[in-house]
């Protein structure tokens, strides 16, 4: 029997509808909904098969029509690419007669755009349209002697709709200029005053001010970016407009463009700085001899930031440089990149790490703060392989059990002040019956009967642009340097050191889940398969049917989770022996951190630093 196509779906009321997933790059750019269901008003599945097909082709060809232009990245809607959608997918509705609305009535759509936005637009539409007659080009300026004709001819078109008026343009113009010749003196390149108002061109904003207004739109629209994704859109956005003098992007010629495009290549290297703000000296930020360059991902960011800020003016009418006249010039990707060797632990680094002070004698490292997490989190990095920001935010009720296999599973979800990296990113790992053993559910159970929201507050707070991750990755991996002389936990175990350069190796964090993919993938084809789900990775080459259904069943991840042979033998340690061990000052800290910040902190407060400080030189 043949297998049923994932678009054809039966209901409970045994009659057959159709469903689609729209593109992702569709559902981002224009907010939409993940599916569109349609019934097909039959419960023959012959009929319906043939009903659903037609649906299929019209809604796909409707999609490539608009991802041709909506497929990028880097793109941003305009108007105009709105209306194409909605054209494109009204086409593909009206797919015969049978065709149904959908189950709840369509809501008519409503612009995101004020009236005065609309009246705006329009009114750039007359110029543009005026321009193009006069000039033979849209986006042409309106030479200075033509300008009296051309306030004439839009005065005179005021209160015709506008498809009416560039009908009649061509027209309208004629009999001015006629008019203007039949005067005594008069010319067509001195016409006679008028009262009418010059409606002038909208001033154009610098880069960083581009920036702003785009952020400010993708706000309205719900575009959703992370702390860390904007912080990083504004350090970019702040170095371009420095590049570009702080100057008004609409005065920018196309090589000065061109220039702005090559200059991202010598930027140096800011590291424990902040970069200056957008009316510094482009010496400010441009290499001089002996100075560290920017690496090659992130100056291909910027280069992705100025076309997209680019585009948006364009769109907005600040400038008339078209952005596909521009010349990008391509980016060494591994400039400044950390050899791919150096990512994942090596046998001898994992056993560095779990035989160091967190897991074996009484000392208690050079800060003399202990807490927690600096326990659990490499435990959790190397059987979860999660991101060390999932694993920070972890709320106690994120650690559940599956009713019907009894599996506990740990829950990465963006709800509350939780982000994850991408949509992706929402998964349940199963919790390896090792983590159990050395008694991470009974640590959970603690923090439920102390009424922690968050299973890692102790010591943890949350920040704005790091979220909860911040306060661990400098922990772990902080590097000596004059104004801080101790290093975090993985340099003063021996393995993390800096290169010949002076800029710190590969190891992070990170490295966990790097180790943890390169275990899978070692293990088995079924473990390598199941990569994208136990990491929360974007699948390659994915389907349509990829995108139903749930998942895995959490009894297939677990049992594949303890296929694999992790390199380090963990035996002797529980967390029971590291309280034992380190708990005449693991429990200060804790009432400590506890008094400065309450047993679940949000924010962290301005002077966190200084406590800190102060607790560790009263040790």
């Amino acid at each position: 029997m043949p297998v049923q196509p994932a678009f054809l779906t039966l209901n409970r009321h045994k009659t057959y509808y159709f469903r689609i997933v729209v593109p992702k790059p569709l559902r981002t750019a224009f907010s939409l909904q993940r599916e569109i269901r349609r019934s097909l008003k039959t419960d023959s599945a012959r009929l319906a098969l043939k009903r659903a097909r037609q649906y299929a082709a019209c809604f796909e060809a409707a999609f490539d029509r608009v991802l041709a232009v909506a497929g990028k990245d880097d793109y941003v809607p305009t108007d105009a690419d709105y209306e194409l959608y909605i054209n494109e997918i009204e086409q593909a509705e009206s797919a015969g007669a049978w065709a149904s609305h959908p189950a709840e009535p369509a809501q008519k759509a409503v612009s995101t755009l004020s009236d005065e936005d609309w009246q705006k637009i329009e009114i750039q539409q007359r110029w543009n349209a005026i321009a193009e007659v006069l000039t033979g080009n849209a986006k042409r300026a309106i030479p200075e002697s033509q300008k009296g004709l051309a306030d004439q001819v839009f005065a005179a078109g005021n209160g015709i709709p506008f498809t009416r008026f560039r009908k009649l343009l061509p027209k309208l113009l004629d009999e001015l200029a006629l008019q203007q010749l039949r005067r005594p003196g008069a010319t067509v390149a001195a016409p006679a005053p008028t009262s009418a108002p010059i409606v002038p061109k909208p001033p154009s904003p610098t880069l960083y001010e581009l920036w702003l207004l785009l952020r400010e739109t993708d706000q309205r629209l719900n575009r959703k970016k992370s702390a860390s994704a904007h912080a990083d859109e504004q350090g970019h956005a702040l170095r371009l407009t420095i590049l570009s003098g702080n100057r008004p992007f609409g005065s920018l010629t196309l090589e000065d463009i061109n220039q702005l495009y090559l200059l991202t290549q010598q930027v140096k290297a800011l590291r424990g700085k902040k970069i200056p703000p957008p009316d510094s000296p482009i010496e400010s930020i441009l290499a001089s001899q002996g100075d560290d360059l920017i690496s090659g991902p992130t100056i291909e960011k910027m280069i992705i930031r100025l076309s997209v800020l680019h585009k948006f003016a364009y769109a907005k009418g600040y400038t008339d440089i078209e952005p596909t006249k521009t010349e990008v010039p391509s980016v060494n990707i591994e400039a400044g990149r950390i050899a791919r060797q150096d990512k994942p632990f090596s046998t001898q680094e994992l056993h560095a790490i779990f035989s160091g002070y967190l897991y074996e004698g009484t000392d208690s490292g050079p800060t003399n703060l202990v807490f927690p997490y600096q326990f659990w989190l490499p435990l959790l990095g190397i059987f979860t392989g999660g991101r060390l920001n999932e694993l920070c935010q972890l709320e106690t009720a994120d650690i559940t059990q599956e009713l019907n296999s009894g599996i506990w599973f740990a829950r990465l979800v963006e709800e509350g002040s939780k982000s994850l990296k991408n949509d992706n990113s929402n998964r349940f790992i199963p919790i390896h019956n090792e983590l159990i053993r050395i008694g991470f559910l009974d640590f959970v159970a603690q923090a439920q009967r102390e009424g922690r929201k968050n299973l890692f507050s102790d010591g943890l707070t949350y920040q704005k642009i790091k979220g909860w991750g911040g306060i661990a990755t400098t922990f772990f991996t902080r590097m000596p340097s004059p104004s801080t002389t101790y290093g975090g936990y993985f340099y003063s175990i021996g393995i993390r050191k800096r290169l010949h350069d002076g800029k710190p190796d590969g190891k992070k964090f990170h490295a966990f889940r790097h180790t943890f993919v390169d275990l899978l993938r070692n293990t088995s084809d079924e473990a390598d398969r199941l990569i994208p789900a136990f990491t929360g990775h974007a699948t390659k080459n994915k389907n349509q049917s990829d995108d139903y259904g749930s998942g895995y069943l959490l009894s297939k991840l677990h049992r594949v989770l303890h296929t694999v042979q992790f390199p380090v033998h963990l035996t002797s340690i529980t967390y029971a022996d590291f309280e034992q061990r380190l708990g005449h000052i693991l429990k200060p800290c804790i009432q400590e951190h506890r008094n400065t910040h309450g047993l679940n902190p949000m924010q962290q407060p301005a002077d966190y630093g200084a406590s800190m400080d102060k607790r560790r030189s009263s040790l």
